[in-house]
């Protein structure tokens, strides 16, 4: 069997999680981790009431481990750094995470692939956790995506 990390994103739950779920069905072990990523703090969200709510957030998520006997792993600075570096420290075969929609998480995914791809470890990405649908599953006739503007004032 397999150790798995589990990198927690913006989904901080323990019910109805697919990649935690995927982990622990066919891993020995399984490391959950979230990382405070300094480009997203950089990007203007390190508001005190954002980080208080994370805070909080982080808080439930790590009891809720706790009570199932495990324990959130909790570290700050370059995501893909961050993520290797647990990776290794549990010897990991396979990380499992939420997709996402942003330019950024797209970024993220494809750094964090090719690390741990060059460490021997697989990278396992889920769709339809924080969207009901893969982006793109839907379209439009006329157009390969939706653009959708509010009105004006």
């Amino acid at each position: 069997m397999t150790t798995s990390v589990v990198l927690f994103t913006r989904d901080l739950r323990l019910h109805d999680h697919p990649p935690l779920r995927a982990a622990l069905d066919g891993s020995a072990s399984v490391v959950p981790l979230f990382v405070r990523d300094r480009a997203v703090d950089a990007a203007g969200f390190a508001a005190p009431n954002r980080l208080a709510f994370l805070a909080d957030c982080l808080r439930d998520l790590d009891a809720g481990l706790r009570d199932r006997g495990g324990r959130l792993i909790v570290r700050s600075g370059d995501l893909v750094e961050e993520v290797c570096a647990v990776a290794g420290e549990a010897g990991a075969d396979e990380l499992h995470m939420a997709a996402d929609v942003s330019g950024h998480a797209h970024r993220r995914e494809e750094l964090l692939r090719d690390a741990l791809e060059a460490r021997g470890c697989r990278l396992h990405v889920h769709d339809a956790v924080t969207t009901v649908l893969a982006p793109g599953a839907v379209t439009p006739a006329s157009s390969d995506h939706f653009a959708v503007f509010t009105p004006y004032f």
